[in-house]
């Protein structure tokens, strides 16, 4: 895992250590300590008051009754502005714009809270989807030789060994394999990362929370980007109501597929022939 500033990232490097190298890379600062407090305050609010939410690769949490101890808050966009503010940063658009398309779209945006006791997940991949152990449902010969999925973390507290820092496998996102308990966990590292920091990570990485087992909460935002073509995992836009629609960003508009028409109900929409390269060059 390679760290970087904001004044020593370059595109080449950071597509060179998704793709070939470890599958994950930290840049240091990227946020300031007010924007992380603020959306550190807004998460633990939401946390502590709302009906325990769905979650996920924590089968080990749910037998042992400790799933309570790991919160998500989901569909971000609509619960305050700064989580618009944190996922447009330019930095963001620079990389994303490059790895996935122009037109790349956010497929969850949620924050991830686990409280001291917290066990971790299961390790896994996001690429395409996060079910990919249902292999029978994916088409054959799908392989990760292109990205089809970036994910980002940014941490809202300190994510060390102790309080559970996200594990990964280096290298482990150069081959499509969910990973299982026969495969070689032997070269785990951990995302350490601080508040302020902005997490990238291949998500055929093979990956995980770990337990937390320190004194304090460890908080993240998730974020998972993807091409403008891949149906996104959450909902983001149902939830949201009509003056954030007509009053949000270019850009939040572009991460919530507003700026892409389909799908389209091609039966209702009015006759408008613009599809190709003959009408482009006009």
């Amino acid at each position: 895992m390679k760290v970087f500033n904001t004044e020593t990232i370059n595109y080449n490097d950071f597509k060179y250590e998704i793709t070939q190298g470890s599958g994950v890379i930290v840049i240091k600062d990227v946020y300031s300590e007010e924007q992380i407090s603020s959306a550190r305050e807004v998460i633990n609010n939401f946390a502590e008051n709302q009906e325990t939410k769905e979650t996920h690769f924590n089968a080990e949490a749910e037998a042992s009754g400790k799933i309570h101890l790991q919160q998500r808050v989901w569909n971000l966009f609509g619960k305050d502005k700064i989580f618009s503010e944190l996922i447009t940063h330019d930095l963001i658009f620079e990389l994303m714009s490059k790895l996935l398309g122009t037109k790349f779209i956010t497929g969850s945006y949620c924050a991830s809270r686990l409280l001291p006791g917290a066990p971790g997940q299961e390790l896994h991949i996001d690429y395409p989807y996060w079910d990919f152990y249902e292999h029978e449902t994916f088409p054959d010969g799908l392989n990760g030789s292109f990205l089809q999925n970036c994910q980002a973390t940014i941490p809202l507290d300190v994510c060390s060994n102790k309080s559970g820092a996200t594990a990964f496998i280096p290298g482990s996102q150069k081959k499509l394999k969910y990973p299982n308990k026969n495969d070689d966990f032997s070269k785990m590292e951990q995302m350490i990362a601080n508040p302020g920091d902005l997490v990238f990570f291949n998500g055929n990485c093979w990956h995980g929370a770990m337990p937390n087992n320190s004194d304090h909460q460890r908080a993240v935002l998730l974020i998972e980007f993807l091409p403008k073509y891949i149906k996104p995992v959450e909902d983001l836009v149902s939830y949201l109501d009509h003056n954030f629609k007509e009053n949000c960003s270019h850009r939040v508009k572009q991460l919530l597929g507003f700026n892409y028409p389909y799908p389209k109900i091609m039966d209702t929409s009015k006759s408008k022939n613009e599809i190709g390269i003959g009408y482009k060059a006009k």
